[in-house]
């Protein structure tokens, strides 16, 4: 839907929401109406709107006497979902490997190599970038829809978490050296490697988590 037909609340709820999986608004920060609202130029009832929907979806907190705040995913939360991920990316790279065809994994490997010759730590969105395209074909390829509808309805969540995830010391060039080993088996069409490069890959983000404390589930740090 086109910008200019979406409601002022809809704006604001997409314009929040994105802040928040962006990580520029980060887990802990106070969201004030009347600052959104200056910010997005909106009205307060919108934002309002906005902010009672956010609420309902688990991406923000209000406190009784203290205000709103942005909340991160729990620990356990990352957990399931890396659970999930690990089953069903695994599977999907081990049927990826034996379908994908030559055109894909050419793509691929110019996106690997152009950023690494970029320098992966300095360029933050284009390594989101490449690895969005690098999961969705790989969902795509493996064929399986159910697959894909599931880790397609958990987006917003793994984008969250591969954004907070990004940001820990050292995680960008890790990733991106772990998805490569993904990417070497693919090209070798070696389904049993590529699942376990996968699992290596998901393991490594939950245990990421496990050792680094990103904000405060709670919102009142």
């Amino acid at each position: 839907m086109p910008l200019n037909t979406r409601t002022p609340a809809v704006q604001a709820y997409e314009q929040i929401k994105g802040s928040i999986l962006d990580l520029r608004y980060k887990p802990g920060d106070k969201l004030s109406e009347a600052r959104l609202a200056d910010e997005l130029q909106l009205g307060r009832s919108p934002i309002r709107a906005a902010l009672a929907r956010l609420e309902g979806e688990g991406w923000i907190r209000v406190l009784p006497q203290s205000g709103t705040f942005v909340r991160e995913l729990s620990q356990q939360e990352v957990e399931d979902i890396a659970e999930l991920r690990l089953l069903l990316e695994a599977h999907a790279a081990q049927q990826a490997a034996e379908r994908i065809g030559a055109n894909d994994l050419k793509v691929l490997r110019a996106e690997f190599e152009t950023l690494k010759a970029m320098g992966v730590d300095g360029h933050f969105d284009e390594f989101l970038r490449v690895d969005d395209r690098f999961h969705t074909t790989l969902y795509r390829v493996a064929g399986n829809r159910r697959v894909a509808d599931i880790l397609g309805n958990l987006r917003d969540q793994i984008h969250w978490i591969r954004v907070a995830n990004a940001i820990l010391p050292g995680r960008v060039a890790e990733s991106l050296n772990e998805m490569d080993r993904v990417l070497v088996a693919l090209e070798r069409h070696d389904g049993a490697a590529a699942a376990e490069a996968m699992r290596g890959h998901i393991g490594n983000i939950a245990q990421s988590f496990a050792a680094t404390a990103v904000g405060k589930v709670d919102g009142n740090e």
